[in-house]
């Protein structure tokens, strides 16, 4: 029984990796706006709780049918179970009337229904700690999962299979429930015990603070978002026959729009936005389109130098030695974006980057003003955000 219930776990740790790259960025969008950071303790019980629901999931589903002709002689599950309390009468049976504390341990319909209290245990926990919910509620939230988790069951997969090849059980409902409510209770003395979680403690110490790994996040919702657009637009250019040859041009006109344009008028990217962040002088005043050119032309120069070597039709050296220079640049840059660029912000006093000393900019933390705070005084107009340098 136990390697049954271990099967899905494995399954979890498998998955769990592949979710976590999927979630982190909107993660790190929510988490810069309500806490001015993106890791810490707040994250742990983020990652936590979702790898718990991961695991939950595939406990549900798992193992799946190895016999596709196995609804013709399945019965176990072809009828609901829709006796309230009916595990009693299990337990009761399976028990043969030893109830010693041997005897218990030893009853596979006692660990059935304790897991089934334990399974939705960390869901009221999570919801009373990290969420702030109240008992009905999470009484509610916990009876709406297992519904939703009996159903999927009842339904062999949202018809996927035929047939159920797990069965409905009203017990389960209310097992289940009963692990949230559980959960809700162990959750108040459990939480003068772990750290509080204060997102706008958080915002004041971390909201102006400029970090490495903010900028990397930055960096990888541009480049996943223009890489987005970039597949959009080459859709839509297939899809009404335009001639993908000269497909150079519409590249280069939309990174300039994005890395250049945009950042120019609006003073970020929709990356840096996305993790509060904006290109500045170190005055303070916005940065402009040649210095914004130059900036990200170095930070992105791994990438189009690539583009350029691959777009090379024939390689001559013997006739054109100035090809050489393109392996050579692209080996430069690749030192300094990946080697040089991060010792530099993660040792440097300033956390200057090379490209940011050349052209004089900096990056600067937007911070939003707190919800709920009244507008400024007349006649100044009400502030919507405070731009603050980082270090």
């Amino acid at each position: 029984m136990v390697a049954t219930y271990l099967v899905p776990v494995r399954t979890a740790l498998y998955l769990f990796p592949l979710i976590a790259l999927v979630v982190m960025l909107p993660a790190a969008f929510v988490s810069y706006r309500r806490r001015g950071r993106a890791g810490g303790w707040t994250t742990v019980v983020f990652y936590t709780f979702v790898f718990y629901l991961l695991a939950i999931a595939t406990q549900t589903v798992l193992p799946l049918p190895d016999n596709p002709n196995f609804c013709a002689g399945h019965s176990y599950a072809s009828s609901p179970q829709l006796r309230p309390f009916y595990f009693v009468e299990v337990v009761s049976q399976r028990a043969r009337g030893h109830w010693s504390p041997s005897a218990i341990l030893h009853n596979p319909a006692v660990w059935t229904t304790a897991l089934n209290v334990v399974m939705l245990v960390p869901l009221g926990l999570f919801l009373r700690y990290a969420q702030r919910m109240r008992a009905v509620p999470t009484i509610l939230a916990g009876f709406g999962l297992s519904l939703l988790f009996e159903l999927t069951q009842l339904t062999g997969l949202w018809f996927v299979y035929p047939c159920p090849y797990r069965l409905f059980s009203v017990d389960d409902l209310i097992l289940n429930t009963a692990g949230a409510a559980l959960g809700w209770l162990i959750a108040g003395p459990l939480a003068r015990v772990l750290p509080a979680l204060e997102p706008e403690h958080d915002r004041r110490r971390y909201a102006t603070k400029v970090t490495f790994t903010r900028r990397l996040f930055a960096l990888a919702t541009d480049l996943l978002g223009f890489a987005a657009l970039l597949g959009f637009l080459f859709g839509l250019l297939t899809l009404f026959g335009e001639d993908m040859r000269h497909r150079d041009t519409p590249v280069v006109i939309l990174a300039i729009v994005w890395f250049v344009v945009l950042p120019a008028v609006t003073g970020s990217t929709p990356g840096k936005r996305a993790m509060l962040l904006r290109v500045t002088r170190r005055s303070g005043r916005r940065a402009g389109p040649i210095s914004l050119l130059v900036r990200n032309g170095v930070l992105l120069s791994p990438l189009w130098l690539t583009w350029m070597l691959l777009d090379l039709d024939r390689w001559d050296l013997a006739n054109h030695p100035e090809q050489l220079l393109l392996p050579l640049a692209l080996a430069a840059s690749v030192f300094v974006v990946l080697v040089w660029t991060p010792l530099a912000v993660l040792l440097d006093d300033e956390h200057r980057a090379p490209y940011e000393r050349l052209t004089r900019t900096v990056n600067a933390a937007i911070v939003p003003s707190p919800a709920g705070l009244p507008p400024e005084p007349a006649p100044a107009p009400a502030r919507t955000e405070e731009v603050l340098k980082g270090r």
